[in-house]
């Protein structure tokens, strides 16, 4: 398994992948995986009701656009793609930590999401770092 010491490890790893379904569940999941990673380097200066909207409109896409196709359909960009945006005003705002972005920006933007498959990935990703996020809250 990957080390996820920093932002910066994340990063190259997501970059570096062909896309997001050849994340492996035990590179994100696990404590000291990337989502546990994303979510402790993030929380000083991002409130989870920001992760929690953004997942929000990501679930909305996925009802929307995503249920009941197979995972090798080719996946419409375009609403995730306007979700970078949202990101970006929140950066500027300073309720959204700008390495957070990054990452997200690497995940939507480019090409990591080809398929549904690699949306249902980036799902289960999102989801491990709100779970990690909820609990560094309670760590302190």
């Amino acid at each position: 398994m990957p080390q996820f010491n920093s932002m910066k490890d994340v990063k190259e790893y997501l970059e570096n992948l062909e896309t997001l379904s050849r994340l492996k569940p035990e590179d994100y999941a696990l404590e000291t995986g990337m989502a546990d990673t994303i979510a402790s380097k993030s929380k000083e200066d991002m409130k989870f009701t920001q992760i929690r909207k953004f997942f929000g409109h990501i679930k909305k896409i996925e009802v929307t656009e995503i249920k009941g196709k197979k995972d090798t359909d080719t996946i419409e960009k375009n609403k995730l793609y306007l979700l970078l945006p949202e990101l970006a005003y929140g950066v500027g705002r300073k309720v959204v930590n700008k390495e957070f972005y990054d990452v997200m920006k690497i995940c939507l933007s480019g090409n990591k999401m080809k398929t549904v498959a690699d949306f249902r990935r980036f799902i289960e990703l999102l989801t491990a770092v709100i779970a990690y996020h909820k609990l560094s809250e309670r760590r302190g």
